[in-house]
């Protein structure tokens, strides 16, 4: 490596804490001086490639070309995987790509990129918004205690949101925020000087990215009624908002209120003394959290759900089913459950020592209220049975007990066609295999009770093996019932594929409706999810409502 590096002029710069070499991207007509730096040999980190003098750019800003120590993002964060194997290939093949990188900056092809990478640009404070799409028009600013560790998360709001819903007090002392919308992104004039400290550097900048920008600032000063302003900016690449604040001398009766219409005026004098606060800014709105990771996908908002069982399977079920939108939107997500949590429980269940002898139905929705957003969310002591199930869209079934399984789905049946889609998940030996089957209207198709006819006889897609050896246990010291051992990763496994065959429901595409995860063939087979179709001898199709 360093002889490839010496062929190219580089020289090994001494006494540096990594690997580091000197020399010059060779690009027309001004060679470009760089250092080359290599903490990592495995390469997990890109070798970092800066600019050692920038005044060869003429004072253009360039885009890919990040803070103050001129760091070249050559490529984007995983978006390459180098190889420790052949170190030399590595660094000539990163200088390589960064003399592309800069070439192209350097002819203002990649001019456009400053808008995708904007909020690197704009600023290190931060906050959360949650508006209703296409607000424009005055919000505010609260600093609800979100965080475990009491510190106040600034979040900007219209009216209402779920983030001062849980913190009424923090609207009392908000701050006023005029939000505007424009119909392109924000960027940089690469030919001015960035970024703009004051507010001279931030109204010229105002100016050059829409016309009547600049003034929207003096709007949002004139109709704060604190000592300050705060301007978002909803543009098609994000949002992002600035704060300045009225200097002393004129934070006075005169100026806040009865001439606060000519305080943009009186402010201008000075302007270029006055510093302003650059705020990125992330989204935090409900349609965002639950829709984001979904992509096209629907989410489980506007649903109403009932999920019986918060044990092993369902405590995590539930969790996944409000990460995925149930409970917003207008839907609820009602869980039930009878069970206290134990110690026995901690090491295979969502919830921990913080929840212990609380129902696990009751435990589980608090847990979620605090770790979600804008969820609605009830918990009931119950097996479900005593749960009007056509209040729901959808029925869960994850308690494993047999003899209720059974119970639901015949009241699924009898209610047909009106009733509403129920899913039964479940595990079989240690964990050996999971399984769930979609319940609803159509009658062509199987309910659970088609897949083991008769109580006593053979499932009709057998699982199990008929040698395997499952292991049942009980600790009578304990006070313990007969459990069957499996890991924690069984319980998740499971959860995952009735969310899976829950958001195919929501879709519309729930198909194959029985599906199976065999974990371990040594206990279970292999079987092929399908549709299978209702059986004429199952007690529970043919029985009379």
């Amino acid at each position: 490596m360093h002889d490839a590096l010496v062929q190219r002029k580089f020289q090994r710069v001494p006494g540096s804490r990594f690997d580091t070499y000197r020399g010059y991207l060779p690009i027309n007509p001004t060679p470009v001086p760089v250092e080359i730096i290599v903490p990592d040999y495995d390469f997990v980190q890109y070798p970092v490639v800066r600019i050692v003098d920038a005044s060869v750019f003429d004072n253009r800003k360039l885009p890919h070309i990040l803070g103050p120590d001129g760091i070249i993002c050559y490529y984007g964060a995983g978006s390459a995987i180098l190889d420790r194997y052949n170190p030399t290939g590595t660094i000539l093949r990163c200088l390589v790509k960064a003399e592309e990188v800069v070439a192209d900056a350097l002819g203002g092809r990649l001019d456009s990129d400053f808008a995708a990478e904007f909020a690197s640009y704009w600023g290190k404070s931060w906050m959360l918004y949650d508006l209703p799409r296409d607000f424009s028009g005055l919000g505010s600013v609260a600093y609800p205690i979100l965080r475990a560790d009491g510190v106040p998360t600034p979040v900007l709001t219209a009216k209402s949101s779920w983030a001062t819903d849980r913190d009424p007090s923090s609207t009392a002392s908000a701050e006023d925020a005029l939000i505007v919308t424009i119909d392109k992104p924000l960027t940089l004039d690469p030919k001015s000087n960035w970024p703009p400290e004051n507010l001279l550097q931030i109204k010229l900048w105002l100016r050059w990215i829409a016309p009547g920008l600049e003034g929207k600032l003096d709007e949002a000063l004139v109709k704060s009624s604190q000592a300050g302003a705060i301007l978002a900016i909803r543009a098609t690449n994000g949002l992002f908002a600035l704060r300045l604040e009225v200097p002393t001398h004129l934070k006075k009766p005169e100026f806040l209120k009865q001439r606060r219409s000519s305080l943009p005026k009186v402010m201008d004098k000075t302007a270029a003394s006055i510093q302003v606060e650059r705020i990125r800014a992330d989204a935090a709105d409900l349609e965002y959290v639950f829709s984001r990771n979904i992509g096209s996908r629907p989410n489980l908002g506007g649903k109403a759900i009932l999920l019986i069982g918060c044990g092993t399977i369902g405590g995590f079920l539930a969790h996944q089913l409000a990460q995925s939108g149930a409970g917003t939107a207008g839907g609820r997500l009602v869980l039930a459950d009878t069970d206290d949590l134990r110690t026995a429980n901690l090491g295979r269940h969502l919830l921990g020592i913080p929840y212990l002898h609380r129902n696990k139905a009751e435990a589980t929705a608090t847990f979620i209220k605090t770790m979600l957003p804008g969820i609605n969310v009830e918990a009931e002591n119950s097996d479900g049975l005593a749960v009007a199930t056509d209040r729901f869209h959808l029925v869960l079934d994850v308690t494993g007990e047999e003899a209720l399984s059974i119970a639901l789905n015949q009241r699924a049946i009898d209610l047909r066609p009106d009733a509403p889609a129920h899913i039964f998940g479940w595990l079989a030996g240690n964990g050996a295999i999971a399984q769930c089957i979609l319940v609803d209207s159509d009658k062509e198709k199987a309910c659970f009770k088609c897949l083991k006819p008769e109580l006593a006889g053979q499932p009709r897609f057998r699982a199990i093996r008929p040698d395997a050896n499952v292991e049942i246990r009980s600790i009578a010291a304990c006070g313990d019932s007969e459990f069957t051992p499996f890991p924690v990763s069984r319980s998740v496994s499971a959860a995952a594929q009735v969310c899976e065959l829950v958001l195919d429901w929501v879709s519309g595409t729930a198909s194959p409706r029985f599906r199976s995860q065999t974990f371990d063939t040594k206990q279970a087979f292999q079987i092929a999810d399908a549709n299978p179709l209702a059986l004429s001898t199952c007690p529970a199709c043919k029985s009379p409502r």
